[in-house]
């Protein structure tokens, strides 16, 4: 017969359990947070601080010269970027919608250094604005801040100057407010027009719930944006935002150089030598698999049994498996999972999963960078199966 063991000795070692799991926690903290600040001081010590937010400014350059058409014509953009940094520059365009421009467009306003300044804290303001929402409904801690602040996704982010935060607060902020607020949520999710693909998984969650409100909350704002832009702009930057669909395209299909930076399925497939119909036949289906998984996850019968922690964790996978095109710096958003997650660590396999997407976006960026293998759809469709298994779980 197995000896029980005494109360004290069980609650000891619970103790030590939990101890030995916040040593480890900020131990990944701590230690990325370092190699984080070191690389940022490195970069700073580049001729090029923020790397790619030289595209804003550069825009923001011709916006001010009252050309901003030209934020689609590489030759200005190019001039315009040189001006900048006083040498010539990699091949850096300008593919977003024009709404975007009316957030860089100010920055002209301000020397180069103090407006990567503005663009990065002003970004991350509003990634702790969308957090704050969090801490109180899931009995987070302020630490959550500072997970936020160190989360490796969030330095590679500041690093590049790119806009990855501010995708994040309204994706994420959205989700964590559509229980409570609807109609806010809706707005932040329209504003996400500059990069429709991360808002790919939204139409089918809020569909398969029927969130009628949210619906037309996020069109109103998506139109009214896109009207305002069109005011400030006219019609040119819209045109040629269409007409250089293809570059990006192009950049995707053959940018061998960008694949080891993204966490797609198609980026890996092309990294690992698939051509292109074979690359596209992998991602269609890795989309459609996704999309399953977020209308079995989101459809009203089953939405209020199914927490938000796992209903929008989940969607958050499933955007990052469905579209083909998302980079390093998007990944921000997934501070969101790792603090929904966080309140729920009690789940088996939870502190794992944790420590997983903690050191993904930089162990994976490397693995893929060295060895030409991107394990960001093994690691994505495996954290969503793993929310699908325990969703089944806490419905029976």
């Amino acid at each position: 017969m197995r000896k029980q063991l005494p109360v004290t000795y069980s609650i000891r070692f619970k103790n030590w359990l939990n101890i030995a799991g916040r040593l480890l926690l900020w131990e990944l903290v701590g230690g990325y947070a370092l190699l984080s600040i070191y690389i940022f001081i490195q970069r700073l010590e580049g001729p090029n601080p923020g790397a790619d937010f030289v595209i804003y400014y550069g825009a923001s350059l011709l916006s001010l010269a009252n050309n901003p058409a030209a934020i689609f014509d590489w030759s200005a953009m190019a001039e315009a970027q040189a001006s900048v940094i006083g040498e010539a520059v990699k091949y850096l365009p300008w593919l977003y919608p024009p709404p975007l421009l009316l957030l860089a467009a100010p920055l002209a306003g301000l020397p180069y250094i103090p407006a990567l300044g503005v663009w990065i804290l002003g970004q991350f303001a509003l990634l702790l604005i969308a957090i704050r929402s969090l801490i109180s409904r899931h009995n987070l801690g302020p630490l959550a801040y500072l997970a936020a602040f160190v989360f490796p996704a969030t330095v590679n982010n500041m690093l590049a100057g790119q806009n990855g935060a501010l995708s994040a607060a309204l994706l994420g902020g959205g989700l964590a407010v559509l229980q409570r607020r609807p109609v806010l949520a809706g707005l932040l999710f329209g504003l996400l027009i500059y990069k429709p693909h991360l808002g790919i998984m939204l139409p089918f969650a809020l569909l398969a719930m029927g969130a009628w409100r949210t619906i037309a909350a996020a069109l109103s704002s998506a139109i009214c944006i896109s009207l305002v832009s069109l005011l400030a702009f006219g019609t040119a930057p819209w045109l040629g935002f269409f007409q250089s669909a293809g570059v990006g395209a192009n950049a995707l299909e053959y940018g061998q150089t960008h694949w080891a930076k993204m966490a797609t399925v198609f980026a890996a497939l092309r990294l690992a030598g698939a051509d292109l119909p074979l690359a596209y036949a992998g991602q269609a289906i890795a989309a459609i698999l996704a999309i399953l998984a977020v209308l079995y996850l989101w459809r009203r019968k089953t939405a209020d049994l199914v927490s938000l922690p796992i209903r929008a964790s989940g969607l958050l996978f499933a955007t990052f498996l469905a579209t083909p095109y998302a980079f390093f710096y998007d990944l921000v958003v997934l501070i969101f999972p790792i603090l929904w997650l966080g309140s729920m660590r009690w789940l088996p396999g939870c502190r794992q999963i944790l420590g997983l997407l903690w050191v993904a976006p930089v162990a994976l960026w490397l693995l893929a960078r060295y060895s030409q293998i991107s394990l960001w759809p093994i690691v994505l469709a495996g954290c969503l199966i793993w929310l699908l298994y325990h969703n089944k779980q806490q419905r029976q």
